[in-house]
């Protein structure tokens, strides 16, 4: 065999093996390797989680938080949403189903503890918070979201609360 023979062998190789090649992860973020190229997809977890969204969708808009968008970013990343807008509905939710985390406006906050505090599980409480939320908010919450932080972003912190709960 000729060296260009066993150049074209080696190449045809070299693809075949990055054709098949398992996809490589990372927080949020999936790249697959396709023939010479690389594919980017984002919206990936290794963490599938039951995430609560809780807030008045008049409140959500008021804080420039599009609570139908968030949740179709969730769930393509392959979590499970529920969507819930009044203290009772949250209280039934938590009632029925054992959620991951709890995600809702950072004010509030207080009447979501009351009712976390009331339920048999203890699902990580995740506030989404303005720009200028205090000091005390972010010491307690430090996986808070900020309203306008990008999808990748979002999806990063979810993945470090399902590790730092084990799952």
């Amino acid at each position: 065999m000729d060296s260009r023979t066993s150049l074209i062998a080696a190449a045809l190789a070299l693809a075949l093996g990055f054709a098949t090649a398992p996809p490589a992860q990372a927080c949020g973020e999936v790249m697959y390797r396709m023939g010479s190229a690389l594919r980017y997809q984002a919206h990936a977890t290794r963490h599938p989680a039951q995430i609560l969204v809780y807030g008045e969708s008049v409140a959500a808009s008021a804080q420039g938080m599009d609570r139908e968008a968030f949740r179709r970013s969730l769930e393509a990343a392959g979590h499970r949403i529920t969507l819930v807008e009044s203290p009772e509905a949250l209280a039934e939710a938590l009632a029925a189903r054992g959620y991951d985390i709890v995600i809702t406006a950072a004010d509030a906050v207080p009447a979501v503890a009351a009712a976390l505090d009331r339920a048999d599980h203890e699902p990580a409480l995740i506030p989404v918070m303005g720009r200028r939320a205090g000091d005390a908010l972010r010491r307690q919450y430090p996986e808070a979201l900020v309203v306008d932080v990008g999808a990748n972003r979002m999806l990063k912190r979810i993945e470090r609360t399902m590790e730092a709960r084990g799952s």
